[in-house]
């Protein structure tokens, strides 16, 4: 794994990530008339974002998409919805922009029910009943854009937009103002099929949107986990509009899931292998608060792992140490040809971090000052 690459991720500086080629279609799109420019691009698995008046762009809506379970939903609602835009936007043609197009007034009257004073509400009408198997649940909790630009002149216009619906396995609610919390649940077959009406909706509406055109539009579903669950949760179908149609047809669907070792899953080499791994790093340090794993599968294949390990010590000497350890015991333990990330944290923050691309046997280290 490139090193400088990895310093940039500890960071916290990321950019999109996309592999499919092709001529974007940008027609009837709008050019950004502000001075802009764009930052490098760190390889070609990474968008240039836009930069515009010196300034990175925010999303319009974003203060409404961070109402989700939790911050590992959060995480994965966004992250995912980049991943997912991969096969549509190559980054050899476009840059990165979040979203510009949906307001955080529009955003909040989808996320609302529908009524007489909210028509364009996404969410089903209130029908008054307040039992868990009676009421109308809200079915989407949030709602992100991201734009994808392309170079025109001097200029860049939008050549294509991915929104991603985050849909609740669960509704959560009160009977009353602070009261008890009640649970609706939603099977995942009524959120898809509430999901994909949806996006009809959303789309119709894009359509109307100044700007905006016929260019491409990609969708996905997301499937929150519950409030207790410590893995995020996963996009579970997608499907794109293209040359300016106001419905998806050819809806995609997409079989992940997270678990968490050694908490959950079935038995199987992964799980065997973090376990041998979790054993060894104890005999080096007894107190370690906790060691965990999220494995994220495609297809039921295991494609990436990311491990937490949670320690009380201070010492630097320790801490160099202790990540050596890790390092050597993960080489020989974790399963093979699996990309994997492991962060070592304290009370005091990240103290080191670890890294190893697929085909890879050796780790990259780095060890916080």
């Amino acid at each position: 794994m490139n090193k400088n690459i990895i310093a940039l991720m500890i960071a916290c500086v990321f950019l999109l990530s996309a592999c499919q080629t092709g001529d974007p279609d940008t027609k009837k799109t709008e050019t950004v008339n502000k001075e802009t420019e764009t930052t490098s691009q760190l390889s070609n698995d990474y968008y240039s974002a836009i930069i515009t008046d010196g300034a990175y762009q925010t999303s319009l809506n974003r203060g409404i998409t961070l109402g989700l379970n939790s911050n590992v939903n959060f995480k994965a609602f966004e992250t995912g919805l980049m991943d997912l835009s991969q096969g549509h936007f190559s980054t050899d043609s476009y840059f990165f922009q979040e979203g510009q197009y949906v307001d955080n007034a529009t955003t909040s009257k989808w996320l609302g029910r529908v009524s007489e004073e909210n028509p364009t509400g996404l969410n089903p009408e209130d029908n008054g009943k307040l039992e868990p198997d009676e009421r109308n649940p809200i079915y989407l909790d949030s709602l992100l854009e991201q734009d994808y630009m392309v170079q025109k002149g001097d200029g860049f216009e939008l050549g294509g937009i991915s929104i991603g619906l985050a849909m609740n396995s669960v509704d959560y609610y009160t009977k009353k103002e602070y009261g008890s919390k009640y649970e609706t649940k939603i099977s995942q077959e009524e959120l898809l099929a509430e999901g994909k009406k949806m996006a009809d909706k959303i789309v119709q509406q894009l359509r109307e949107t100044e700007g905006v055109g016929d260019i491409p539009i990609v969708i996905g579903i997301f499937e929150q986990s519950t409030e207790d669950n410590l893995a995020g949760g996963t996009y579970i179908s997608e499907a794109v509009s293209e040359n300016g149609s106001t419905s998806f047809q050819d809806w995609k669907s997409i079989n992940q899931k997270k678990v968490i070792f050694p908490t959950s899953g079935e038995e199987s080499n992964e799980l065997s292998s973090f376990q041998n791994f979790k054993a060894e790093i104890e005999k080096f340090f007894p107190n370690l608060s906790g060691v965990t794993a999220e494995a994220l599968y495609t297809d039921d294949q295991i494609v990436n792992m990311k491990i937490s390990v949670s320690t009380q010590f201070y010492g630097e000497s320790e801490i160099i140490a202790f990540t050596q350890h890790v390092s050597e015991k993960a080489s020989s333990f974790l399963v093979p040809n699996v990309p994997i990330e492991i962060t070592i944290d304290s009370i005091n923050g990240t103290e080191a971090f670890l890294a190893r691309e697929a085909g890879e046997t050796k780790f990259y280290t780095h060890i916080f000052d």
